[in-house]
C-alpha cells in the first residue's frame, strides 16, 4: 500500500489548519502550565492527528464511498480524501488503517491519562464517539441534519480543546471552558461551510446524505448561509461576553469571528467549487490565525 495513500487519507492541509490549532488553543487557554506540559501537548497533538487524520477521515471515506456521494462531488478539499475513488487503497486496507489508528489512539490517551489523570479518558472517549458516530452506522449522524454538527462534531471539537488544556494542566480553568464552547460553536458553522460544495452529490446519494446545508438548500429551498451566519454570530457574542467576564484576550477571537461572518455574508449560492473552496479555506485559516493571535497575547502577559 505504501505511505502515499495514508498521507493522502490524512489530508495534511485540514490537519495543520484545523486539528492542530484545536489542541494548541486549549493549551494556550489553560492557566499555569506544568513543567512537563510539552510531553502532554505532544501526546494530545498525536491523538488529534490520529483521530481526525485516520479515524474520522477513514470512516467518512468508506461510508461516503458506499453511498456514492464521494464519487459525484465537485468539491476540491471537501468530498473525502479520494483514495478509494482513485484506487489508491482498498476498503479492506482502509479498515486496517482505521483499526490500527484506533488502537494507537487508545494507547496515546492512556499515556496522557497517566500524566494528567482519568478525565483524559472521558474527553478522549467523547472525541472517539464523535468520530465514529459522525460517519459509521447505525447513527451515521452526518447523514442527518443538525445532528451531525451538534451531536458528533461539537463534542469532538470541544474535547480536542479540553484535551489541549489538560495537556498543560489537569486543573480546568474557566477560560478553557469558555474557549472550548466558543470554538465548538464556530466549528459547527465551519463544517457547514465545508459541506457547501458537496450539497448536490449528498442529496442524490443512497442513502441520501442529508447534511444541514443540503437539507436547507434542497429540502427547505433556503440558503444555508443564513444558518451559518447565525451560528457564527452566536459564537461571536459568546466571545465578547467571555472577553468582558473571563479574559480580555477573547476580543481577538471575536475579531476572527467577525472576519468569518464577513466571509459568510459575501458568499452567495449557487457558486463554483473554486469559489466555495476559497471561502472554506479562509474560514479554516481563521482558526490558525486565532491561535497565533492568542499565542502573542499570552506571551505579552
Amino acid at each position: 500500500m505504501g505511505i502515499k495513500p495514508i498521507v493522502k487519507l490524512m489530508r495534511p492541509v485540514p490537519l495543520v489548519i484545523w486539528s492542530v490549532p484545536t489542541v494548541v488553543l486549549g493549551f494556550l487557554l489553560q492557566s499555569h502550565p506544568a513543567k512537563d506540559s510539552p510531553i502532554g501537548l505532544g501526546l494530545a497533538v498525536v491523538g488529534a492527528l490520529l483521530l481526525q487524520g485516520l479515524i474520522t477521515h477513514g470512516l467518512n471515506d468508506m461510508f461516503d464511498w458506499d453511498s456514492g456521494t464521494d464519487q459525484d462531488t465537485t468539491g476540491i478539499i471537501s468530498g473525502g480524501s479520494r483514495v478509494l475513488v482513485e484506487g489508491l487503497m482498498t476498503r479492506r486496507q482502509m479498515w486496517r488503517v482505521v483499526g490500527v489508528a484506533v488502537g494507537l489512539y487508545v494507547v496515546v490517551a492512556f499515556c496522557l491519562a497517566l500524566v494528567r489523570g482519568p478525565w483524559v479518558v472521558v474527553w478522549a472517549g467523547l472525541g472517539l464517539f464523535g468520530a465514529v458516530a459522525y460517519s459509521a452506522p447505525p447513527l451515521r449522524l452526518s447523514y442527518r441534519p443538525y445532528l451531525g454538527e451538534w451531536v458528533a462534531l461539537m463534542p469532538a471539537m470541544v474535547s480536542g480543546v479540553m484535551l489541549g488544556g489538560i495537556a498543560a494542566n489537569a486543573m480546568l480553568s474557566t477560560r478553557l471552558i469558555w474557549g472550548a464552547i466558543i470554538y465548538g460553536v464556530f466549528c459547527v458553522a465551519s463544517v457547514m461551510q465545508h459541506h457547501l460544495s458537496d450539497m448536490d452529490a449528498d442529496w442524490v446519494a443512497h442513502p441520501r446524505k442529508r447534511t444541514t446545508p443540503a437539507y436547507w438548500f434542497h429540502g427547505l429551498q433556503r440558503s444555508p448561509m443564513t444558518l451559518i451566519f447565525l451560528y457564527e454570530l452566536v459564537a461571536g457574542v459568546l466571545a465578547l461576553a467571555a472577553a468582558m467576564i473571563v479574559w480580555i484576550g477573547f476580543l481577538w477571537t471575536g475579531v476572527m469571528l467577525a472576519a468569518a461572518i464577513g466571509i459568510t455574508l459575501t458568499t452567495s449560492l449557487p457558486a463554483t467549487p473554486q469559489r466555495l473552496t476559497t471561502r472554506d479555506l479562509g474560514i479554516k485559516l481563521l482558526s490558525l490565525a486565532n491561535v497565533l493571535g492568542l499565542l502573542g497575547i499570552t506571551r505579552l502577559r
